[in-house]
């Protein structure tokens, strides 16, 4: 019986020592085998920093990804023609909107160009026409001193000659 029991107990520690040896395998080949059916439920009974549920379904979205390269590359490459294209489009309307606005820029500054020599024109017009009130206003001024004064001077005269001194004159 203890034969029996040391038989057992050698069996254990040598698969004990296996076990051990095919877990460091499998620790340092593990991306490389992770997708096999055959080893995906190695992680349940190796510590390696992924799960079973984790494993399975990288390997099915990898296997996926795969197929549906392969099988998606022709209207993928469809996809990059009407990308281009309508790339193109974009830049073109985006070059025909830019070409608009320096179109409207150009008008606009003629625009502002001709109205501010307009409005130059306008300024000086105004500035000479004050200019010209002004001088009619001394010019009025100055013909309505000398006309008071003419009157004044002939109502002096008239005053002069019907007093004193004109009916001295008359004599």
């Amino acid at each position: 019986m203890l034969f029996w029991i040391y038989i057992v107990g050698i069996f254990v520690a040598i698969s004990l020592n296996l076990a051990a040896g095919q877990a460091q395998w499998f620790r340092n080949n593990w991306s490389e085998v992770r997708c096999n059916p055959a080893y995906m439920l190695v992680p349940a009974f190796v510590e390696l920093e992924t799960d079973v549920s984790k494993n399975f379904i990288n390997c099915i979205t990898k296997g996926f990804h795969d197929y549906a390269g392969l099988s998606m590359d022709g209207m993928n490459s469809q996809m990059s023609l009407v990308g281009d294209s309508l790339g193109t489009i974009t830049t073109s309307l985006s070059d025909m909107r830019a070409m608009m606005g320096e179109t409207r820029g150009g008008f606009m500054m003629v625009f502002q160009m001709v109205f501010g020599k307009i409005q130059n024109l306008m300024a000086s017009m105004q500035y000479l026409m004050i200019r010209i009130r002004t001088l009619m206003g001394r010019i009025v001024a100055t013909f309505a001193t000398m006309i008071y004064a003419a009157s004044g001077a002939m109502q002096t005269g008239e005053a002069v000659w019907n007093g004193p001194i004109g009916r001295v004159a008359r004599l």
